[in-house]
C-alpha cells in the first residue's frame, strides 16, 4: 500500500481556497482542463532484465525482461558506453527507455575489468 499523503497546514488552506473558489463560481465557466498524459512510448520507463554472452559497445542485445511473464517480454537494447565480457549464465541488467529507444544502464561487474580499472 502505498504511504499516505500528508498535507502541512499551508498546503490544505491552498487547497481548501481553490475548492471554495471553485463552489462558488460561475457554473456557466467551462470545466476545467487538463494536459494529455503522454503515450507510452514519450516516456522513461526503466526496467530490469536478462541477457547471455558478451556485449560490445554499439551493439545491440535482445534482452528478456524480469518479472514479467505476459508478452512481449523482451526488447532491443543497445549497449552505448562499455563493453562486457562473455558470460555463460543469463546476466541481469538495467536498461532503461526514452521514447522508443531501449539503451543499457548497467550490469553487476564481479571483478575489476579494463573498462574500470585505473
Amino acid at each position: 500500500m502505498p504511504d499516505p499523503v500528508i498535507f502541512d497546514r499551508s498546503s490544505a488552506e491552498r487547497i481548501a481556497n481553490a475548492v471554495r473558489r471553485v463552489e462558488i463560481g460561475d457554473r456557466t465557466e467551462s470545466p476545467l482542463r487538463f494536459d494529455t498524459v503522454p503515450p507510452s512510448q514519450q516516456r522513461k520507463t526503466f526496467r530490469i532484465a536478462t541477457f547471455t554472452g558478451s556485449w560490445a559497445i554499439n551493439e545491440t542485445k535482445t534482452v528478456t525482461f524480469k518479472y514479467q511473464t505476459s508478452t512481449p517480454n523482451t526488447a532491443s537494447v543497445v549497449n552505448l558506453f562499455f563493453p562486457y565480457p562473455a558470460s555463460t549464465n543469463a546476466t541481469d541488467c538495467a536498461i532503461a527507455r526514452e521514447g522508443t529507444a531501449w539503451h543499457l544502464i548497467d550490469v553487476p561487474f564481479q571483478t575489476a575489468t579494463a573498462v574500470f580499472s585505473g
